[in-house]
């Protein structure tokens, strides 16, 4: 205060900006964000926006507030759940196309496919036990959104590696 006095009054001290300008409070976690307008948005708006991100993104803006805290995480579980689905399918498609004898399974051109299936397989039950025990019960998110995003670049890969040796 002594230095703002001094500088109205004439003198050559210097002006804190932490004095002159006092920080606004934050506003309290049940009233809306009224200084972010993403926040405003409802769940579903928010949602949609997220989409464009990739889930490691999504992780990283769980930091940000209570609030985006809450709708990354629900993100964050149903993309665990959505790329088990989508493994399930990828694997079903894939295991149609193979015969049904073991020798000549072995010698197909998609048997590297379902061996990178398999190994793609055993990584998701291993983070099924690991997590969402907890998840289920609310006492955490599926926390690793990178995880997320590597499992579906190999996914996608082998399916566009499958479609272009089936044709």
């Amino acid at each position: 205060m002594a230095a703002i006095v001094e500088r109205v009054e004439g003198g050559g001290g210097s002006v804190d900006s932490e004095s002159v300008s006092p920080r606004l409070p934050s506003p309290p976690p049940d009233q809306p964000h009224q200084n972010n307008p993403l926040l405003g948005l409802p769940i579903v708006a928010i949602e949609t926006i997220l989409n464009f991100l990739s889930y490691d993104e999504i992780s990283l803006l769980r930091l940000v507030c209570k609030r985006m805290d809450m709708i990354c995480q629900r993100m964050l579980n149903q993309g665990f759940l959505k790329v088990e689905r989508y493994h399930s399918l990828c694997q079903k498609q894939v295991k149609a196309q193979l015969p049904r004898r073991e020798s000549e399974r072995r010698n197909h051109s998609l048997a590297r496919h379902a061996d990178i299936l398999a190994a793609v397989e055993t990584r998701l039950s291993l983070l099924n036990m690991t997590f969402m025990k907890y998840v289920d019960s609310n006492l955490c998110c599926f926390i690793p959104g990178k995880v997320i995003d590597e499992i579906y670049r190999v996914l996608r890969y082998v399916n566009s590696t499958r479609t272009t040796e089936g044709s």
